[in-house]
């Protein structure tokens, strides 16, 4: 069934403010920015819209959380299909690499556009890890994440005999290396669409892979054996 006109144009307002919402939170912190900011970045002349649409910048917010969610992981599940149909993945590096490259190809998700990629989506994530950590998993309560989970699992089989505790700290660290490392990637593109000295470099990408990779793969301390 078509949209009508007038659900076309709701749609697109609604979208709009969303990608707004997404420049600010990113670029000024969720706190800092009030309804009426995002309001007059959507180019939206009712101030009541965000109400109208979205109930309250809460409800907003939880809308852009589980957006950004739902685009990664469908992501990771459309690789990880099409790496598992080729035989793979192989090691580690394959894993990790799929991981990182979803988050900067620039078909990282489908339906999403390229000025919407290049809003802010990771600085959107960091800050709500550091920040809203509460209502990130409040929203992401109930939505399993597939992808990422089938990726986890595939380390976990590369890694048998390390204990466990130890793993699952390191997969904590990998993704928090992720988030902030590419979250400056993302400012730095934004000031410069060259990427600057570090990420214009072509090798860069790959030094990351590897970094990552052997924040999981190394030797792990006696005094650390964690059960």
């Amino acid at each position: 069934m078509t949209e009508n006109p007038e659900e076309r144009a709701a749609d697109s307002a609604r979208q709009k403010i969303k990608d707004a919402a997404l420049r600010l939170f990113s670029s000024k912190g969720i706190d800092a920015v009030t309804v009426r900011q995002i309001v007059a970045e959507a180019g939206t002349r009712n101030n009541a819209s965000i109400h109208y649409y979205f109930g309250s910048k809460d409800a907003l917010l939880n809308e852009l959380i589980l957006d950004r969610a739902h685009w990664s992981d469908s992501a990771r599940i459309r690789k990880l299909d099409e790496l598992e149909a080729q035989g793979g993945p192989h090691t580690i590096e394959d894993v990790v690499r799929l991981i990182i490259e979803v988050e900067t190809s620039p078909s990282w998700a489908l339906g999403i556009d390229a000025a919407t990629r290049s809003s802010g989506h990771m600085r959107f994530v960091m800050n709500l890890q550091i920040n809203h950590r509460r209502a990130f998993m409040q929203a992401m309560a109930g939505h399993r994440t597939s992808g990422y989970i089938r990726c986890i699992e595939h380390i976990y089989s590369f890694l048998p005999h390390m204990p466990k505790s130890v793993l699952n700290q390191r997969l904590i660290f990998m993704d928090l290396f992720f988030g902030a490392t590419l979250a400056a990637r993302e400012a730095a593109f934004e000031q410069d669409p060259t990427g600057g000295k570090l990420w214009g470099d072509a090798g860069t990408i790959e030094n990351l892979i590897q970094s990552a990779c052997h924040i999981l793969t190394a030797s792990v301390p006696p005094e650390t054996r964690l059960t």
